[in-house]
């Protein structure tokens, strides 16, 4: 049975929409606020330095979570000083006006998250309040690990071998070379054929293009 909640897709496009509805009063923005409270993502509105002026409902469900956002007096931070450091890279790329991510983000194994931020442009008119002088949209998206029948299913249509498979079903739930050999029990080059293998079977460039296709969230730009 379908949860209610619905996929919203992050894009420039819709955080010039976003900022200039937000730009409303009263009933309209009432409407948004409902609107992205049933959207499948975590949705934040920042002003400058991080101020976390909105969060959706899955947002807010994040936060109390605290695995990869929380919020500190006022401003959303990541939990780690390694996220955040990609989050304050992210929001600088965001708040000069271009588009940053999405992030492969690894906070608590298995925990992974895909982060987009937006430059979110208001509409017309001086800003009155909280919501209208926010500066970017920050989208959050939880990227579950592989279940078995995934990882047989994408062995079977990319041919990849046992081996292949350990290392992709790994690259869920640790980050870099040097974690990905101490988790499996391998040696850093093997680690290393075996993934340059799967990014030429399954046309991936990266382990992050990787991450996104055994997700779900975008098929691999074939060659």
């Amino acid at each position: 049975m379908s949860s209610g909640k619905y996929a919203y897709d992050a894009t420039p496009q819709r955080a010039l929409a976003l900022g200039r509805l937000f730009d409303r009063h009263g009933a309209e923005r009432r409407i948004l606020t409902q609107v992205l409270d049933n959207v499948r993502v975590g949705v934040f509105l920042l002003g400058p330095n991080a101020r976390l002026d909105f969060a959706n409902a899955p947002g807010r469900a994040m936060l109390e979570e605290g695995a990869l956002l929380v919020e500190r007096m006022g401003l959303l931070t990541a939990t780690t000083p390694k996220l955040q450091r990609a989050l304050r890279g992210a929001l600088a790329v965001a708040e000069d006006g271009n588009e940053a991510g999405p992030l492969s983000l690894l906070a608590s194994p298995p925990l992974r998250y895909s982060v987009r931020a937006l430059p979110l442009m208001a509409g017309e008119g001086q800003a009155t309040n909280a919501l209208r002088s926010a500066k970017v949209a920050v989208y959050v998206r939880k990227i579950s690990p592989a279940d078995p029948l995934a990882l047989e299913a994408l062995a079977r249509l990319y041919e990849c071998t046992p081996g292949e498979v350990r290392v992709i079903d790994a690259v869920m739930k640790v980050d870099g070379m040097k974690a990905l050999a101490q988790f499996l029990g391998l040696t850093q080059a093997t680690v290393k054929t075996h993934l340059h293998n799967v990014f030429r079977k399954t046309h991936t460039s990266g382990q992050r293009e990787l991450v996104k296709l055994i997700a779900g969230f975008a098929e691999p730009q074939q060659e």
